[in-house]
């Protein structure tokens, strides 16, 4: 018996290996089969946890995957409020899908398909269609004369949409895929460029301020003018930098209110009558606008609370308005000429004028020397047609009313000699085409003297009754009691 068992046993332990080696054959095939299996599944299939732009694509298909992924260009709408109505767009489609690209990135695990490369330029095109309302612009923070002083205004909201901020935006929403396409115009309104905290705005307060508590004292021909902070505000614009249109015409101001070439002049004749003429404009003095301008601004501009100008000027400083010194006197009705330097009279003589006509008179007025030259013809047409050429030795030509050269002046005649004396003789064929004839002893002497600007005064009425007309201007003077 108990050899009969211990046989049994070793038959027993004789068939488990053989059990065993058949399992391990069977279990290993089972997993080849499995391996291979996969293999060739995922070689048609995406891998478990796959995802194609964040959708999962695990276990299926390129038909099957790209059939999901249709919801990727699925329309979406944007929508702009504009508080009174809602403006809709459709996007355009974004993603190039395709079996192609999906079969090539089969075994990944994140795929990102591409976007189509008309996609922004399609959406840019449809967004430009959109018309939103125009809106109130903003206006910026600006410096203001308020209450008698500079102050800063605050800048004001507008209503006028940002577009360029917004598509921007709405741009890059859709590109990033949010989901969320609303959009309200309120968040999207220009906003101003300069608020009241601009430092560039605070510091042009600053100087401002600085520039209207300036002292300015203007000397003008030895006479001071100081300027008032009404004057200097209306000199600066809003930046406080000087305005260059109204330093000009402040200028001309003061010139017109101050110089002498701009005034009247006031002149008392040798018998003691007073008369104002309108001034031709080459007597006297005013200020040189485009030096003083230079000055002024440079005051306006400086860090120094005072400044003082001297404003330069123009012409003859001494000359005022009252003459009184250096001038010539012409009187027409006593056919006379007086000369006067310094005061003194160092010429009185008879004269012969303008032939009685008043196209050929002697213009009454205040009138200046042009220049004086020597040994000239002066050649002209009379009124009658005929021609002349004279030779003179000492020729000084006039300045009229209105700085108009009137081509009437003061020359020798001694071919007249006989004439001089008879108040008559501009009646006669003696009298000029309108220049003051006058013996060549005397003339000479005011020749000497003479000096370009030196006034010459006529007066009188002789050609009042005359014929035809004046053509050459003509100023009788105002007699000032």
């Amino acid at each position: 018996m108990e050899s009969k068992n211990v046989k049994r046993r070793a038959d027993k332990q004789s068939r488990s290996p053989k059990k065993l080696k058949k399992s391990m054959f069977f279990s290993l095939v089972a997993v080849v089969l499995l391996v291979v299996g996969t293999y060739w599944y995922f070689q048609n299939h995406f891998l478990p946890t796959a995802k194609v732009n964040q959708i999962a694509v695990g276990w299926l298909t390129v038909d099957a995957a790209e059939a999901k992924l249709v919801q990727l260009n699925e329309t979406d709408q944007i929508v702009i409020k504009t508080g009174t109505s809602e403006k809709k767009i459709n996007i355009p489609e974004k993603y190039l899908i395709s079996k192609e690209y999906l079969q090539k990135n089969l075994h990944k695990l994140t795929v990102k398909v591409p976007v189509s490369k008309t996609f922004v330029k399609e959406l840019q095109a449809r967004l430009s269609t959109l018309k939103l309302p125009e809106g109130t612009p903003a206006k910026n923070a600006e410096i203001q004369w308020v209450n008698d002083a500079y102050q800063i205004v605050a800048e004001t909201k507008g209503t006028v949409v940002d577009q360029d901020r917004l598509f921007k935006q709405i741009i890059a929403d859709v590109e990033k895929g949010t989901g969320n396409y609303t959009y309200n115009v309120t968040d999207f309104y220009q906003k101003p460029a300069i608020t009241k905290d601009n430092r560039d705005l605070v510091a042009s307060l600053a100087k401002l301020n600085r520039q209207l508590a300036k002292m300015i004292n203007l000397t003008i021909n030895g006479e001071t003018v100081s300027l008032s902070k009404e004057e200097l505000r209306n000199l600066l614009n809003a930046n406080g930098a000087p305005d260059n249109e109204k330093v000009t015409a402040f200028l001309t101001q003061l010139d017109a209110k101050y110089g002498s070439a701009n005034q009247p002049v006031l002149f008392t004749d040798v018998h003691g009558t007073t008369r104002k003429y309108k001034n031709n404009g080459s007597y006297g003095w005013g200020i040189d606008l485009e030096q003083a301008k230079t000055l002024l601004t440079q005051a306006l501009t400086s860090d120094q609370a005072t400044e003082t100008v001297i404003l330069p000027i123009t012409g003859n400083s001494t000359q005022g308005s009252k003459i009184a010194n250096d001038y010539v006197e012409i009187d027409l009705n006593d056919q006379k000429m007086y000369c006067f330097i310094g005061g003194k009279k160092i010429v009185e003589t008879n004269v012969i004028t303008g032939r009685y006509n008043k196209g050929t008179a002697t213009v009454p007025g205040f009138h200046t020397i042009l220049y004086k030259t020597t040994n000239v013809n002066l050649e002209g047409t009379m009124l009658d047609g005929s021609s002349y050429s004279v030779p003179v030795k000492y020729w000084m030509p006039l300045i009229s009313a209105g700085g108009v050269v009137t081509q009437i002046g003061i020359h020798d005649s001694d071919h007249k000699l006989d004439r001089f004396g008879d108040k008559q003789a501009y009646k006669t064929t003696a009298g000029s085409n309108g220049c003051i004839n006058t013996p060549g002893t005397e003339v000479a002497k005011i020749y000497d003297v003479a000096y370009e600007g030196l006034p010459v005064i006529i007066y009188g009425n002789i050609y009042d009754s005359a014929p035809g007309e004046f053509d050459k201007p003509v100023d009788y003077g105002e007699i000032v009691k």
